[in-house]
């Protein structure tokens, strides 16, 4: 597969997860998610407007990586990753935004370009340690990574 080799922008957060989760949500609406995420074992559950991700950590804050490209990029060599998934996203107004557990903002407006369907790949690792940790600490840092690559595509694919 033959990719561009760097994102056309890049940002870091840190958001607050409660209840395992946080999402990435198209900006001015909140996603909803019909049938929840309770039954599944992906990592991600898309919503009309957005995408929620389940981590195995609880009360903590995760190392999120939020990329976004022109085109599909190639998949990451540096190290390897516990789950790799991905799903579609659907943005009415062409940015879009992290969002912590309680649906507040967290981190700076992404701005994809213009309003249309996109394709997220979310790669997580840490998740193991997350899950041991959330035994003994509450809103410690880091430990589970996420790399969230969000590329343009046509309506078909």
């Amino acid at each position: 597969m033959a990719g561009p080799t760097s994102p056309l922008l890049r940002t870091d957060a840190q958001p607050r997860v409660e209840y395992r989760q946080f999402l990435l949500a198209d900006h001015e609406s909140l996603p909803e998610f019909p049938g929840g995420w309770k039954g599944s074992s992906r990592v991600l559950v898309e919503g009309d407007r957005g995408i929620l991700f389940r981590t195995a950590g609880n009360d903590f804050y995760p190392d999120v990586r939020i990329e976004v490209w022109s085109s599909e990029p190639h998949l990451p060599q540096d190290q390897p990753w516990d789950v790799i998934e991905e799903a579609a996203i659907v943005s009415q107004t062409g940015r879009i935004g992290l969002r912590e557990w309680d649906h507040s903002p967290k981190g700076e407006l992404l701005q994809l370009g213009s309003p249309g369907n996109y394709r997220l790949r979310a790669h997580c690792r840490g998740r193991a340690e997350a899950t041991a940790r959330s035994a003994q600490d509450m809103y410690y840092e880091g430990v589970e990574e996420w790399l969230l690559q969000i590329w343009p595509i046509a309506p078909s694919d």
